[in-house]
């Protein structure tokens, strides 16, 4: 089975090739440790990118792809998604990332508050376009999302599941899956020296106003690597 993740452009940034979207290169290299055919399609940069994903989808066998989003790269990722249904309409399409996180903190909020507001007809409009909707921590989401008979939503948002991210999951999961992408066509400096990142802590103790993702168990709730893993990465 091959499985195709894709990283959508992000067409409002100066320039797309200085850092490289780690969150769907750590879900690759889940994938790729269980065995799994993976191929990665990096937009970033990529103004055809519509015909690009239609090429890709003429001459590949993969059935299954997956997107990642934050919420301004969510047009194209749109765009990506009916490209490749228009081409594939059998294929499987996953939406992960920020945006559906939010997007479904957001509503089960409503939810509680008996509304029908903003985050949930967003959320209703997601859930037509995409087969499978991945909120919170994505790296063993994906595993339910494979599955035959997965729900249309996959909560990895809760952190009493065993989806959620712990410190110990964190130091036993693999290193981002960098060899999948053309490293070289990214471009970081540090005081004149080539660089990338790495994600060393995953979210924020802080409640500031204007933080979409304050409400987010899993973009708030802090979880760290220990030293020593964060040094083997480098």
């Amino acid at each position: 089975m091959k499985i195709t993740l894709i990283t959508p452009p992000s067409v409002f940034l100066m320039d797309e090739r200085v850092f490289m979207s780690l969150g769907i290169l750590k879900v690759a290299a889940v994938l790729e440790k269980t065995g799994l055919d993976i191929d990665m399609v990096d937009l970033s940069g990529i103004a055809n990118y519509e015909e690009v994903i239609h090429d890709y989808c003429q001459n590949s066998s993969s059935e299954i792809f997956g997107i990642t989003a934050t919420t301004p790269q969510l047009p194209a990722a749109m765009s990506v998604a009916w490209t490749i249904q228009n081409a594939k309409p059998k294929a499987k399409v996953i939406l992960g990332g920020p945006h559906i996180t939010l997007i479904n903190v957001a509503r089960k909020n409503e939810e509680r508050r008996n509304r029908n507001g903003r985050a949930s007809k967003a959320y209703q409009k997601l859930a037509k376009h995409f087969d499978i909707l991945v909120a919170g921590d994505g790296e063993e989401a994906i595993l339910k999302a494979l599955e035959p008979n997965a729900p249309q939503l996959i909560d990895a948002d809760i952190p009493k599941t065993e989806l959620f991210l712990t410190n110990q999951k964190m130091e036993v999961l693999p290193f981002p899956a960098r060899h999948l992408l053309d490293v070289e066509s990214y471009h970081y400096y540090i005081e004149g020296v080539r660089a990338t990142s790495l994600i060393a802590q995953l979210g924020c103790p802080f409640r500031c106003g204007f933080c979409g993702g304050r409400e987010s168990p899993s973009l708030r709730r802090v979880r760290t690597r220990s030293s020593e893993n964060v040094v083997s990465e480098m």
